[in-house]
């Protein structure tokens, strides 16, 4: 015979903890994960100190460092560039005393350079960090980098220790194009106005740089044969802007270092030759002077000698 009652349905069993005396307390173990909230924060917490460090601590730490580079760099071109002799002699003999006073005489060779010797008496006995900073600071002098110049000269290369690594770090396209963007905006040559069927502008133009590839004709007019609406190539073009207008730069500044000690040097000439003229002519003076004395007394003698012969009596 069949059992047809009904059957109850399932449920989830549940236990009377407090029928059967049993504490209700559970206790969970200590291995259990930290929140990803909290984790998070930690992390974020961190990030923020770091950026702290790097904007605050580490920023001036650096400055500080490049300070001290920068006064170090300064002795050395003054020991070596200075116009007076009498002011080089100084810084030099200065030099080598604080060298013998801190005995390092013993750590150079006869070919050190004298920019080492200088670093060498700021930053003491750390070998690798003279070395490091000399090698920095000598980039720097054959740059003709001049002194208030060095910290921009640093930073722009990428520190210290790019510059001793391998030279001077050159500013990547894109940085270049950003430099001289803004600048090239605001230069406006000339306004030039294209056929609509030649370049298919549109409102995506709007304000917006592009390349404009000409060639120049004999007649001092520029005939425009593309134009180039690719970031890539204004980016490109803009990086170029900035080399050339650097090497223009350079080449003035070389012009005017140039002019500068050919100007310095035909004022010592002068000086010169104002002191050698000056000296002639004082030399002269003398001369006259001691042959206008000389006749004077010769006169006087002859005369004393006159009068004395005037005063003899005539024998018949």
């Amino acid at each position: 015979m069949t059992n047809t009652s009904p059957v109850a349905p399932l449920t989830n069993p549940s236990i009377n903890l407090a029928a059967l005396n049993v504490p209700a307390t559970v206790v969970v173990s200590n291995t259990t994960p930290v929140a990803p909230s909290i984790a998070s924060g930690e992390l974020k917490s961190l990030e923020t100190a770091r950026i702290s460090w790097e904007t605050t601590e580490l920023a001036a730490s650096n400055n500080r460092l490049y300070s001290i580079l920068q006064q170090a760099y300064s002795f050395y071109l003054v020991m070596k560039q200075d116009s007076s002799k009498d002011v080089r002699k100084e810084k030099l003999a200065a030099m080598e005393a604080f060298i013998e006073e801190r005995g390092y005489t013993n750590s150079f060779g006869s070919t050190t350079h004298d920019m080492t010797r200088v670093v060498k008496c700021v930053f003491g006995v750390d070998r690798r960090r003279v070395s490091a900073y000399s090698i920095a600071l000598r980039e720097a002098l054959r740059q003709e980098v001049g002194a208030t110049d060095l910290i921009v000269f640093l930073e722009q290369n990428g520190g210290v220790e790019q510059v001793r690594m391998g030279g001077t770090k050159p500013l990547s396209l894109t940085k270049r194009a950003e430099l001289v963007k803004a600048e090239v905006c605001e230069a406006v040559i000339s306004t030039v106005k294209f056929d609509a069927l030649a370049v298919k502008a549109n409102a995506d133009w709007n304000d917006k740089q592009v390349v404009l590839v000409a060639t120049y004709l004999p007649t001092g007019e520029f005939e425009i044969n593309a134009v180039v609406k690719h970031e890539g190539a204004v980016k490109t073009a803009l990086a170029a802007y900035y080399t050339l207008a650097k090497a223009k730069e350079r080449e003035e500044a070389a012009a005017l270092k140039k002019a500068a000690a050919e100007a310095e040097a035909k004022e010592k000439a002068e000086v010169k030759t104002e002191d050698k003229t000056a000296k002639q002519i004082a030399k002269t003076a003398e001369e006259i002077t001691a042959n206008e004395q000389l006749a004077i007394a010769a006169a006087s003698f002859d005369a004393v000698f006159v009068t004395e012969a005037k005063a003899e009596p005539e024998f018949a």
